[in-house]
């Protein structure tokens, strides 16, 4: 082939390489555009703070906090615990709403017949403040245990010598402390509470566990419940910011959980030749696009998980995401589905690890750990992970595919949490 001949034909395939690239991307943009999938602006973990009206709820939250049966926990992870059977246990404190609305009294009422129907309690103390009206709570405290042993303690700033005698008071096998305050000012207060906050040393110093009891939204007090841990945390502390986005996602999920899921579902029925099911961008539908991270696990017959996958820092939009891990499992799975899980994620939180530092110390309850190590990255979510540190590391060098070797300290550790969608249908199949 002559020189000449052969330069023209490198310049017209570098020529059509060029036109190729580009018509590849106008037509995956116009394919975009078609489809109106392009992400927004907004992130899914604000919502209710960018162009969204956030109804304000207003729960009235009391929260139970009792001792073991068998021994006294001294770790933090002892108050994480929530189980039922809280009415056998040894109730030894209440918090109760400070103000006795007609909604509160019912919820207050409710709650002392589940106590003293279960435990047996003779002497109370009423924890107030100055300004607060107590008549109405100490009447409702002897109606509803019928006792008149109860007590007034009126709490200030100087709580030394009141904190030792109440301490002491429920060492008793038949007392009950009741701090009248208001616990929904508690998370994302401006000003500490230090009424609050002396319920919450005694009941840290005792080791108690706690059952959040409330009567409007179950889902809130659940979620403060396991979010009690990260109360004794510095309120300026990274923790605090991703409780918040958890709560976010909670309120996201409450208003578009239902039309993602059937996006999901529809697109898991499809076969992998039928066409993707995209919802139409409209007023009312907007925020599903808003950016997000997104991971899915699947399981088969025999609850025996069979496919995972995430969508991780790729500013999709929160349907777009859900929708892809549909197709993707449709194209990667033989075995019926029995069940789904989807997780949305809050932002990566980076862990500044020490060396010499369980990786496990650095997470709460609630936490999933993501992973990156040589272009490489995997993750785990809080209920795929174990409380053994050796474990974690394990597992998500398993899943990286990385020798157990690897120098520990290359890899960058980040943490984060999830809110959930749960979807179970025996009859789906592929």
């Amino acid at each position: 082939m002559l020189p000449s001949t052969k330069k023209f034909l490198q310049k017209w395939l570098r020529r059509l390489a060029i036109l190729l690239i580009a018509g590849g991307a106008v037509w995956l943009n116009v394919r975009r555009f078609y489809y109106n999938t392009y992400a927004n602006y907004e992130k899914a973990v604000d919502y209710g703070r960018v162009r969204e009206y956030k109804e304000v709820i207003n729960p009235i939250i009391a929260a139970v906090f009792y001792a073991g049966r068998n021994e006294q926990k001294s770790e933090i992870t002892s108050y994480m615990s929530h189980w039922d059977n809280y009415r056998t246990q040894n109730v030894k404190m209440l918090t109760v709403p400070e103000n006795v609305t007609d909604e509160a009294e019912k919820v207050i009422q409710k709650l002392y017949r589940e106590i003293h129907r279960h435990n047996k309690i003779k002497y109370i103390v009423l924890v107030h403040r100055q300004s607060d009206n107590i008549e109405k709570h100490l009447q409702l405290l002897r109606q509803m245990f019928e006792t008149e042993e109860v007590e007034a303690v009126e709490l200030t700033q100087d709580v030394a010598e009141t904190e030792s005698d109440l301490d002491t008071f429920m060492k008793d096998a038949e007392s009950l402390l009741v701090f009248a305050v208001d616990l929904k000012q508690r998370i994302g207060a401006s000003d500490d509470d230090f009424l609050i906050n002396e319920a919450l040393y005694l009941a840290q110093k005792n080791s108690f566990k706690i059952y959040i009891f409330d009567e409007v939204d179950t889902q809130l007090a659940q979620a403060w419940e396991a979010d009690y841990a990260a109360w004794f945390e510095d309120e300026n502390g990274e923790d605090a910011h991703l409780a918040q986005q958890k709560a976010n996602l909670s309120a996201y999920l409450n208003h578009y959980g239902t039309d993602i899921m059937r996006y999901f579902i529809e697109n898991l029925k499809q076969t992998p030749e039928q066409e993707t099911i995209w919802p139409e961008k409209n007023v009312q539908n907007y925020r599903l696009f808003d950016r997000g991270y997104v991971y899915a696990r699947f399981w088969t017959t025999g609850g025996r998980e069979i496919f995972s996958r995430a969508k991780i820092g790729k500013n999709k939009g929160i349907i777009v995401g859900v929708i892809e891990l549909a197709r993707k499992a449709v194209l990667k799975i033989s075995q019926p589905i029995e069940s789904v899980k989807i997780y949305l994620l809050t932002d990566l939180e980076k862990i500044e690890k020490d060396n010499n530092v369980p990786l496990i110390n650095y997470l709460e309850t609630d936490d999933g750990v993501y992973v990156q190590y040589h272009g490489r990255s995997a993750l785990l979510v809080a209920d795929e992970r174990s409380d053994n540190s050796v474990d974690v590391l394990d597992l998500l060098r398993r899943r990286m595919q990385i020798p157990e070797n690897d120098a520990l300290e290359k890899m960058e550790f980040y943490k984060f949490k999830t809110v959930e969608m749960n979807y179970e249908n025996k009859r789906i199949q592929n």
